[in-house]
């Protein structure tokens, strides 16, 4: 299993839902300090949909006064009209959703 850190989101044309990521790969699978193999890398949903699905965690890393802050896992949900997206799997942590991420 792998771990991937979102760093930044991009919103589609309704400012809803994500459309892309720049996210990366932990180094060796280290979680502190995250750390990235390379540099972060923009990819659609769908990719991240699909490293999810291949048994891979990702989450959001943020950057804050207080160094890095890793976010709940990220899961995909699909919306009413039959789309796929992505969400945190906690909405009890305010401040650190993808909408929270900075965005590109």
């Amino acid at each position: 299993m792998a771990l991937f850190f979102i760093e930044a989101v991009r919103f589609d044309d309704s400012g809803e839902r994500v459309a892309k990521v720049r996210w990366g790969k932990s180094k060796g699978g280290q979680v502190m300090p995250p750390a990235i193999v390379e540099d972060p890398q923009e990819v659609d949903v769908q990719a991240v949909l699909e490293t999810i699905a291949n048994g891979d965690e990702v989450i959001p890393k943020f950057h804050s006064s207080n160094g890095i802050i890793l976010g709940p896992k990220v899961v995909g949900i699909m919306y009413e009209d039959g789309a796929h997206g992505l969400t945190t799997a906690s909405y009890d942590d305010p401040g650190h959703s993808l909408s929270d991420l900075p965005s590109f």
